[in-house]
């Protein structure tokens, strides 16, 4: 039997919402594997610079945390993985391989963990549910971790919202972003972001995109991580000088996302000119929610 999972990218951050607010975008890893009669087979296709084909590739971690949480010993693991996700910029691809490896364990596995009991060990291993949460789910979502506990919700939002994503040709290693932020902050800031993730929420869910650009304003992390985002502030001036709704740092970066609600395929043009012309290494794309998450199938 191979099982195949189809797994989404994912915005994180969004503004104010560091750590806990998070989307899916319509791009994919699609990963296969299957108990084998012994030993470790890995192929890939895409970012094959990122990717190791033995025991610590991050699919293989994952699938073995659900291996040892449910007390099942496989004799061999075979994976092909397929990666669509740009590493390591701000898109969720880790998130990607630790949701896909773990539902392709809990299938070979006898599927003996409920989606919750795999989101919990995956936010164990990545670290904050922010990713992994839409990478299950799909959809606009909202994650609060306790212990080991996450809660989480999942909202299907409009057709017409869609992203603009924009993407250098360089990469930033979240660790070191993650070094840049502040452990305190004042209650000036800290209500700042309260009240503005509160608005995002609010903006998104009820379709007031006019909202949301006051809604995506952040004081926690853009600030401090733009620093090593060439031309951050030109590349959010200029994004909403061609109509986005709102602008924010994808995860820790250097991914650059653009909420749109219309002319999608102006803003794009529009962006990409502009990069040619001051940025080469940039890209824009428009990708569109996922709402559905993360797909399994099988097949003999």
């Amino acid at each position: 039997m191979i099982v195949r999972i189809k797994v989404p990218a994912t915005s994180a951050n969004m503004g104010p919402g560091f750590d806990c607010l998070g989307v899916a975008l319509g791009l994919y890893n699609v990963i296969e594997t299957a108990e084998t009669g012994g030993g470790l087979s890995i192929t890939a296709a895409g970012s094959k610079g990122f990717i190791t084909g033995n025991e610590n590739n991050l699919i293989y971690r994952a699938m073995m945390t659900v291996f040892e949480e449910c007390g099942y010993t496989p004799k061999g693991i075979r994976i092909f993985q397929r990666s669509r996700i740009p590493m390591t910029r701000g898109l969720g691809s880790s998130s990607a391989c630790i949701i896909g490896g773990m539902l392709g364990a809990n299938v070979i596995a006898g599927r003996q963990l409920s989606y919750d009991r795999i989101l919990e060990l995956a936010c164990k291993m990545e670290g904050h549910p922010d990713n992994v949460t839409p990478a299950l789910y799909g959809g606009f979502c909202t994650a609060v971790r306790e212990g080991e506990r996450v809660y989480h919700t999942s909202t299907k939002l409009s057709g017409h919202i869609k992203f603009a994503v924009m993407i250098p040709g360089y990469y930033v290693a979240t660790k070191r972003s993650r070094t840049v932020v502040p452990d305190s902050f004042s209650k000036a800031d800290a209500v700042f972001n309260i009240s503005h993730a509160a608005m995002l929420v609010s903006a998104l869910t009820s379709g007031k995109t006019e909202l949301l650009r006051i809604a995506c304003e952040d004081r926690m992390h853009q600030q401090y991580r733009k620093e090593y985002i060439e031309g951050m502030e030109d590349i959010f001036r200029k994004s909403y000088e061609l109509g986005a709704c709102a602008v924010y740092l994808s995860g820790s970066g250097p991914t650059i996302l653009s909420v749109l609600d219309k002319n999608y395929s102006g803003f794009a043009d529009g962006m990409n000119r502009f990069f040619k012309e001051s940025f080469k290494d940039w890209k824009c794309r428009i990708l569109t929610i996922d709402n559905v998450g993360s797909v399994v199938s099988e097949r003999p």
